[in-house]
C-alpha cells in the first residue's frame, strides 16, 4: 500500500510575508549601521522604530518556516529525523558556515575599520554566531530538536514546552547560543499551529 504523497503548493501569503520581513530586517541593519557610523542620531524616532521591527520581523520568518515544516514534512521516526537534518544541514549548515568565514574573515583583516569587532573562528561558529547569521543557526537546531505532528493534542504539549523554553534566557544566564534557540522554538511552533488548523478548517484529516 502506498503512502500518501504531500503536495507542494506554492503558498503566496508565505512569500509576501517573507518579503515584508526582509524589507524590515534590511531597513534595522541599515539604520543600525547608519547610527553606529554616527551618521544618524540615537533620536526617539530611530529608537522607536529599531525596537518595534525587532519584535516581530524575526518572528514572522520563523512562524513562515514552521508553517512550512509542518505542512510538508513528516518527522516523526529516527529514519525520517535522520534525513530531514542531513538536508538542513546542507541547506542551512553551508550558507552558515561560509558566510560567517568570511565576515571573519574580513573584520579580522579590517579590524580597525568596522563597527563591531570579531571574536575567534570557533567562537562565532559555535558560541556566539554573528548578526544576521545567527538565525541560520537557531532554525538548524531548532529542526534538529522538532518533530511534526500529527493532532493539535501533541502539539499543545510540545508548545507549552516551547513557551517555557522562551522565558528561560529572560531568568537565568544561558549562552548566548542556547538563548536564541530557546527563543526562537515558540515562534517557529505557532507557524506549525496555524498549518494544523488550516488542515483541520478544510476538513483535511492528518496523516497517523
Amino acid at each position: 500500500m502506498n503512502m500518501p504523497t504531500i503536495e507542494k503548493k506554492r503558498k503566496i501569503w508565505i512569500d509576501n510575508v517573507k518579503v515584508f520581513a526582509c524589507i524590515l530586517v534590511v531597513l534595522g541593519h541599515f539604520f543600525q549601521s547608519m547610527n553606529r557610523a554616527n551618521i544618524i542620531s540615537s533620536s526617539h524616532l530611530y529608537e522607536w522604530f529599531n525596537t518595534t521591527i525587532y519584535y516581530f520581523h524575526v518572528p514572522l520568518f520563523l512562524i513562515c518556516s514552521g508553517y512550512l515544516y509542518q505542512e510538508y514534512t513528516k518527522v516523526n521516526d529516527f529514519n525520517s529525523w535522520i534525513k530531514n537534518i542531513k538536508k538542513k544541514a546542507l541547506v542551512l549548515g553551508v550558507p552558515y558556515v561560509t558566510f560567517s568565514l568570511i565576515t571573519w574573515i574580513f573584520k579580522t583583516l579590517f579590524s580597525n575599520d568596522v563597527n563591531n569587532q570579531i571574536g575567534g573562528l570557533l567562537e562565532i561558529l559555535v558560541f556566539h554566531p554573528t548578526a544576521p547569521y545567527w538565525y541560520l543557526y537557531a532554525l538548524f537546531f531548532i529542526f534538529l530538536i522538532t518533530p511534526t505532528f500529527n493532532n493539535l493534542k501533541m502539539l499543545n504539549i510540545w508548545a507549552f514546552f516551547a513557551l517555557i523554553a522562551h522565558f528561560i534566557p529572560s531568568c537565568i544566564n544561558v549562552n548566548y547560543a542556547l538563548s536564541i534557540v530557546l527563543t526562537s522554538e515558540i515562534w517557529f511552533v505557532l507557524g506549525m499551529y496555524i498549518s494544523i488548523v488550516k488542515f483541520k478548517s478544510e476538513g483535511k484529516t492528518l496523516i497517523g
